[in-house]
């Protein structure tokens, strides 16, 4: 998200997601549904490619702040990110959906690494220490940190309430 929209605190607008080959009826979720879930979610998906192609998902734990997505990697996904910088993130919470698309940076600096450590540290409950552009964990793991700078935001209620699918796009930085 651009500097002047978060200056700004403008939100998303949602308007109807085409999905399943049609565009969704309505009603669409307002924002702060999505916003809400995105910040209460315990664990996410992050999906990205390896350098052949191939898709790589796998769990881990992230803050939704400054209207962001910050997560920390230990994994290959890392290294893809390098090659591919385009992600998704879906959530796992019950059957609602919430699907961000955009772009990962790597996080460099401790201000804004910070972000990611104080919130898993109110989130989780699990400490993290930040030094030389990492996170490392009170037993001996270190691992680069990363957001993801949504440009499009899909989500609907339940796994059948397709009709509220919902698409909110955000401004390329």
């Amino acid at each position: 998200m651009t500097a002047e929209v978060l200056d700004n605190k403008e939100k998303p607008t949602g308007t109807p997601a085409f999905i399943f080959r049609q565009t969704a009826p309505g009603p669409t979720q307002p924002w702060s549904w999505a916003e809400n879930l995105l910040k209460s979610a315990a664990t996410y998906w992050l999906v990205t490619t390896s350098p052949d192609g191939h898709p790589h998902s796998r769990p881990l734990w992230g803050v939704w702040e400054q209207d962001t997505f910050w997560f920390s990697s230990q994994n290959r996904s890392g290294e893809f990110l390098k090659v591919n910088p385009r992600a998704s993130v879906n959530l796992q919470v019950g059957e609602d959906v919430v699907m961000i698309e955009g772009s990962c940076s790597r996080v460099l600096g401790n201000d804004d690494i910070n972000v990611l450590a104080e919130g898993v540290g109110v989130k989780y409950d699990w400490e993290l220490t930040v030094s030389e552009d990492r996170v490392h964990t009170r037993f001996g793991q270190s691992a680069p940190v990363f957001r993801l700078n949504p440009e499009r935001v899909y989500g609907w209620a339940g796994i059948a309430g397709w009709e509220s699918a919902t698409r909110w796009d955000f401004p390329r930085s």
